[in-house]
């Protein structure tokens, strides 16, 4: 082999040895349109690339797994319904003494119903009002409170009875039993006073809680079957007065 020949075997065995031992072997660029490296292809996916996604990465017949999605809210809408809030014979008025209110006159130990579901406020199961005192916070005798599913908070006094497990926390459907009426209180006769009003301070406020938008309209709806609803009315109410601290009338 002549010697020029043999000088660059060896120098091209030389490099070889050196690119095989190297830790790091840098691979030579490869240029548009050149052909080198087509024998054995590989794809590599540049590192800013997007990732490709599941359903393009996915195998034929694979399982695609998606991206979980969030969950809905485990607190399922209620269906406000709502019904009379007497059981039996009853009448009304479309008016009421000094403030809103609806009186329905009714015989003693009728069922008196929630009107829609809610939960109960407040309850009253003793009766210490006297005439002497005639305490506004007294007057209704024994009674309960409820704050509707709806928002609006629903008023019954001068019961004879509340029913057993009707206690503040309790939650009520619509037609369920609350008690029976009577003439507990400041009552001369037996009936069921009902009153409407925004929840404000839940309990305590009783010139609120007794009644501040008149209940006919909606005892009218209910009692021939209908559902007309005295949200919309409360909240105008709230609107203009707010929540008064202290009774306006009729103290």
């Amino acid at each position: 082999m002549p010697l020029s020949i043999r000088k660059l075997v060896l120098v091209g065995l030389s490099v070889a040895t050196v690119a095989a031992c190297s830790s790091q072997p840098k691979a030579e660029p490869v240029w548009a349109g050149s052909e080198q490296g087509l024998e054995t292809p590989a794809i590599i996916p540049s590192a800013t690339a997007p990732a490709p996604t599941q359903a393009s990465a996915a195998a034929p017949n694979a399982k695609v797994v998606q991206s979980p999605t969030p969950k809905a809210s485990s607190k399922a809408a209620v269906k406000v319904t709502y019904t009379f809030p007497v059981i039996g014979k009853s009448s009304y008025a479309h008016t009421h003494h000094d403030y809103p209110a609806t009186d329905v006159m009714t015989a003693c130990g009728h069922t008196f119903v929630a009107v829609t579901s809610g939960v109960v406020l407040a309850t009253s199961k003793k009766d210490t009002w006297t005439a002497k005192v005639n305490a506004g916070a007294t007057r209704g005798g024994l009674s309960v409170s409820i704050l509707g599913d709806d928002g609006v908070r629903y008023y019954g006094s001068h019961l004879s009875a509340v029913a057993s497990g009707i206690n503040p926390g309790v939650r009520v459907k619509t037609g369920q039993t609350l008690g029976k009426t009577g003439d507990t209180g400041d009552a001369s006769a037996c009936h069921l006073h009902f009153g409407i009003s925004p929840p404000c301070a839940r309990t305590g406020d009783w010139w609120n809680q007794r009644g501040t938008v008149y209940p006919w309209p909606f005892l009218d709806s209910w009692r021939a079957g209908g559902q007309k609803s005295a949200v919309a009315t409360v909240k105008a109410w709230q609107s203009k007065h707010g929540c008064p601290k202290a009774p306006t009338v009729d103290r």
